[in-house]
């Protein structure tokens, strides 16, 4: 076991762990840069107008990831929040608690659900979780990142919610985000693991539940996060991997076995590039990219060909310190539209206050980047704001709204934004 894994968190998992006070913020292994735009304006105030008012639910330690799946067999979709760390400032203190919230329909409430948790035998560094059936028993399981023993874990679910360990895998140094796909067109959901300090990708081939390495791609220095898509059109899923330290997104095509090769153009994104996500923006029926860009308050959208290449990426506005981001199409008009989280420090006397807000950027065919200025909204009822880990936009209360699920860190929170304005689609008709 490493003895201080946390001088080798990735930066904006470094914000979301500390607490929200007024303290002095470090920041392993980066430069003063590398810290989110600091000035006196605090996070948006603005609640009930395209969102309700946000409701908030208690979701652990310290809530980072959030999956949805139906976890206990009624056919109605839960969710699980994964809390990595416990809240104790700058510690080494495990967590690896999660927070179950199950669909009960009967509720007349915004958010009809309840919650239970679940909590590891051993404390756990869990940074990141995915969910699929992993064992062909079509139950819904889990995978989480164990960062600081260099593995994953399958958490198989018993069809009850009851979820039990069914053993690791080593993967490479610090592995910090998941993604899951059927990599060898057998019919079994693969894995792919983005391990930050040794620079690597682990591609794992699933055999009825259980995983193993079969191959391990070399990636530019420091990758921080990984998405799939079919990006050549050959109807196999490949992936796209973020490169921090070169602010790049590196190319990886499938050859239909599971076997990936590096192509030779990659894609400059923004300055301190921070999150990415797949899907079809212009709903063209080839896949694209979007990245979050901390240091610049923008996001890069990379329009796929459908040949295995890219467009040169498309600069956007965002606000200050985007981070997590999430796509559907809230308007209605066959384009898809971003929402994103920020992160950033308001500086008040001398002292600065880390918090956040999160903001809808809409599709705008007027606009020469085809889309318009974002509108930034509260995350949170607290005056202090918080900031934003990861984001599920879903229509919970069955009003045919689209709702957004939002982790808050500091806060503890699930914050729960219920659609007012918009009755859109979560992807491209």
């Amino acid at each position: 076991m490493k003895s201080n894994p946390l001088p080798k968190i990735q930066f904006w998992s470094i914000l979301l762990f500390l607490l929200v006070s007024f303290v002095t913020i470090f920041f392993a292994g980066c430069s003063s840069s590398d810290l989110p735009g600091q000035n006196s304006a605090g996070p948006s105030v603005v609640t009930g107008t395209v969102f309700e008012a946000p409701l908030e639910f208690d979701a652990g330690e310290n809530p980072l990831g959030i999956v949805s799946g139906d976890f206990n067999g009624d056919n109605k979709t839960d969710f699980v929040v994964a809390s990595s760390r416990k809240q104790n400032g700058i510690s080494d203190t495990e967590d690896g608690t999660l927070t179950l919230f199950q669909n009960n329909s009967s509720s007349s409430s915004r958010f009809p659900f309840t919650s239970s948790t679940i909590t590891p035998a051993t404390a756990e560094w869990r940074q990141d979780i995915v969910s699929a059936d992993f064992n062909g028993d079509d139950q819904t399981d889990l995978v989480v990142t164990h960062t600081d023993q260099d593995k994953i874990k399958l958490l198989h679910n018993d069809g009850t919610a009851n979820f039990s360990d069914n053993g690791s895998v080593t993967v490479g140094d610090m592995p910090l985000n998941l993604v899951s796909g059927d990599w060898n067109s057998d019919n079994q959901t693969d894995l792919a693991v983005v391990n930050r300090d040794n620079s690597s990708v682990s591609i794992l081939q699933n055999s009825s539940g259980v995983f193993s390495v079969s191959q391990t791609l070399s990636v530019s220095e420091h990758p921080i996060k990984i998405a799939s898509g079919d990006w050549d059109g050959d109807t196999d899923s490949d992936l796209a991997v973020l490169l921090r330290d070169s602010t790049l997104v590196q190319v990886w095509l499938n050859g239909g076995t599971g076997s990936f090769s590096k192509q030779s153009t990659t894609y400059t994104v923004g300055s301190l590039p921070v999150s990415m996500i797949s899907g079809d923006w212009n709903c063209d029926g080839k896949q694209d990219l979007a990245v979050s860009n901390s240091g610049d308050s923008t996001l890069s959208l990379i329009y796929g060909k459908g040949t295995g290449d890219f467009d040169i990426p498309v600069t956007i506005s965002s606000g200050r310190g985007p981070g997590t981001l999430a796509a559907a199409d809230f308007d209605n008009d066959n384009k898809m539209d971003f929402v994103v989280g920020h992160n950033f420090l308001v500086t008040t006397s001398g002292a600065s206050l880390l918090t956040g807000d999160f903001s809808l950027t809409l599709s705008d065919a007027t606009s020469s980047t085809g889309y318009a200025s974002p509108t930034s909204f509260a995350a949170t009822l607290s005056k202090d704001g918080a900031s934003p880990a990861a984001f599920v936009i879903s229509d919970v209360d069955n009003d045919s709204k689209l709702d957004v699920l939002v982790t808050l860190p500091v806060s503890k929170k699930l914050a729960v934004l219920s659609g007012k304005q918009y009755s859109g689609k979560l992807s491209c008709p």
